[in-house]
């Protein structure tokens, strides 16, 4: 991850529209439907003005599978606000 993107998970802004996100949904994962603690980018192209179509509600597991699917490794002791 680039220093600026994770300035940016730490930034105020990305943790009110990452709550948002994750209220949006009732905190239910998009995938498996248990409890939703992340947030995952799908594109990059807008960071800081997302929408929510840019974004994937998710519980840690399924983005960790999201992750390995794109090829990115989630470091296990990474910790962006629960991302």
């Amino acid at each position: 991850m680039n220093e600026e993107y994770v300035a940016y998970l730490k930034s105020s802004d990305w943790k009110e529209r990452r709550k948002q996100f994750l209220e949006d949904v009732n905190y239910e994962c998009e995938e498996c439907g248990e409890k939703a603690t992340q947030v995952h980018h799908l594109n990059y192209s807008c960071l800081g003005e997302e929408e929510r179509e840019d974004v994937e509600v998710l519980c840690k597991q399924c983005h960790e599978d999201k992750e390995i699917e794109k090829g990115t490794d989630m470091e296990e002791d990474d910790d962006y606000g629960e991302w």
